[in-house]
């Protein structure tokens, strides 16, 4: 591995570890973002950006997402599912309206209310990180750890992307009705909503390798899941040490894998959120979620399943 990169790896993991290391200081989970970790793959380690995008509209979209999802749950007194279907509605309209294609948006959006957040705290988190990944990108672009990019407003508005964000939307919908009232929630954990978006989007690389992405997304959550388990609840160490082993594993498991997918290591983390009694069947519904957003990635996009 070359230097440049040895250097994106440490800063990416050093950020998320941080992440978890503060939240354990103040003694508030709502700092802890698993989005941060999609975004340290695309912005610190990847040479480029993987979406189109400025640094700058990443903290804003990513910003005006999180404070929408809290206010979803704090003035939107419907069921689970029924804020769970607007909060996706919502994220794929805001999507096509910022002619970009980044996706993690979605997830910052779709978390809060997954996690029923009504603080502050996460909003404040989710823009201080943001905008911490994004100086240190800056810095790198800089120094030419980075390639610069210049930003070329996508046609987000076109028939196609808007017949697909309705497609998706009712896909979505269907699924929350079947399973989030049963208590399959995490089958929809924001970050695979994430990746539904992204494989469902015409040209997308990652879809003609099902079985690597299976692979890879199920194995980030079963290794987050596991290293929770094991590291923070039966030997009881600090949980930031858990986000160390996790991001660092996941990173070294898409390099060797030759397949980056900033939501498999956002899955990684978030395994450090969810309740401990969840942990178990975790990893089975993010499995079983990703085979069904691969097969309706195949569908919208006509492929052969």
């Amino acid at each position: 591995m070359k230097h440049k990169n040895i250097i994106n790896y440490i800063v990416a993991i050093a950020v998320v570890t941080l992440m978890v290391a503060m939240s354990e200081i103040l003694g508030d989970k709502e700092i802890i973002f698993p989005e941060v970790a999609a975004l340290c793959v695309g912005s610190i380690v990847l040479p480029a950006f993987p979406w189109v995008v400025n640094e700058w509209k990443m903290v804003f979209y990513i910003t005006i997402c999180a404070i929408l999802g809290v206010l979803i749950v704090c003035f939107i007194p419907i069921p689970l599912w029924g804020q769970l279907i607007l909060a996706f509605i919502l994220s794929q309209v805001i999507f096509l309206l910022s002619r970009t294609t980044m996706a993690p948006m979605i997830s910052a959006i779709c978390l809060p209310v997954m996690i029923q957040t009504r603080s502050i705290v996460y909003i404040i988190s989710a823009f201080c990180l943001t905008t911490l990944i994004v100086v240190i990108r800056l810095i790198f672009v800089k120094e030419g750890h980075k390639l610069s990019v210049v930003y070329k407003p996508v046609d987000s508005l076109n028939k196609d992307n808007i017949i697909l964000a309705i497609k998706r939307c009712i896909l979505v919908s269907i699924l929350i009705l079947a399973t989030v009232p049963q208590g399959y929630k995490f089958i929809l954990a924001p970050p695979l909503l994430v990746a539904f978006t992204e494989l469902s989007k015409k040209g997308n690389k990652a879809i003609k390798k099902p079985m690597h992405v299976v692979i890879l997304v199920g194995g980030c959550a079963l290794l987050g899941a596991m290293t929770r388990l094991l590291i923070t609840v039966y030997i009881d160490l600090p949980l930031s040490l858990s986000a160390f082993i996790i991001i660092t594993a996941a990173l070294l498991i898409m390099r060797a894998m030759k397949l980056y997918m900033p939501p498999a290591a956002a899955l990684g983390i978030l395994a450090l959120l969810i309740p401990e009694k969840n942990l178990y069947w975790y990893p089975l519904q993010i499995f079983a979620g990703i085979i069904i957003f691969i097969v309706m990635s195949k569908l919208l996009s006509k492929d052969k399943i």
